[in-house]
C-alpha cells in the first residue's frame, strides 16, 4: 500500500530561494574560474567580465572600464540565478548528494555545449573570440558551475526548515 516514511513537499519558495542561492553560487564559481584561467593565461584576469559587458557595450566593452565590467558581472548572475531557479524546480530536498552532483555536472557541460556552439558566437561574438583563446578554462568554468547548482537538495533542506 504504503511506505511508513512520510512525504514531505518542499514549499515553493523554498525551491526559488534555493535556487537563487545555487545560482549565485554556481555564477560566482563560473565567474571566478574564468578570472583565474584568464588570469594565467596572460589575458588580464577582468578580461571575462569585459567579454560578457560586451553583449551590451559591443566589443568596445573590453576598453569601457569598470562599467562594462559590472554590466558583465550582472549579466551572468541573472543568467545564473534562472537556471539555477529551473535546475531546483526539478530537484527535490530528498534528492541524494551523488545525484545532484551528476545532474549539476551534466547540467553544466550542457549548457558548456550550448553557448560555445550556439549562443555566444551569435549573441555575443566578442566573447566567442576571446572564449576560443581558453577553451579549457570555460569547460572547466561550466563544471564547477554545475557542482554550484548540486548544492540546490542541501538548500531546498535548509529553506525548508526555515520556512
Amino acid at each position: 500500500m504504503g511506505s511508513s516514511r512520510p512525504v514531505y513537499r518542499t514549499p515553493a519558495s523554498a525551491r526559488i530561494a534555493a535556487g537563487i542561492a545555487t545560482g549565485v553560487l554556481g555564477g560566482i564559481l563560473l565567474i571566478g574560474c574564468m578570472m583565474i584561467c584568464a588570469s594565467v593565461t596572460d589575458a588580464g584576469a577582468t578580461m571575462p567580465l569585459k567579454a560578457l559587458g560586451a553583449l551590451v557595450y559591443g566589443v568596445e566593452a573590453l576598453v569601457a572600464g569598470p562599467t562594462a565590467m559590472l554590466v558583465g558581472v550582472l549579466i551572468q548572475l541573472a543568467i545564473s540565478i534562472v537556471i539555477g531557479i529551473l535546475f531546483a524546480l526539478c530537484m527535490s530536498r530528498e534528492t541524494s548528494t551523488v545525484a545532484a552532483l551528476f545532474a549539476g555536472i551534466v547540467v553544466g557541460i550542457a549548457l558548456w555545449a550550448a553557448m560555445d556552439l550556439f549562443v555566444l558566437p551569435q549573441a555575443n561574438p566578442t566573447m566567442a573570440a576571446r572564449i576560443a583563446l581558453m577553451p579549457l578554462g570555460y569547460f572547466v568554468a561550466h563544471v564547477a558551475f554545475g557542482v554550484g547548482l548540486a548544492m540546490s537538495p542541501a538548500f531546498m533542506r535548509m529553506f525548508a526548515r526555515a520556512a
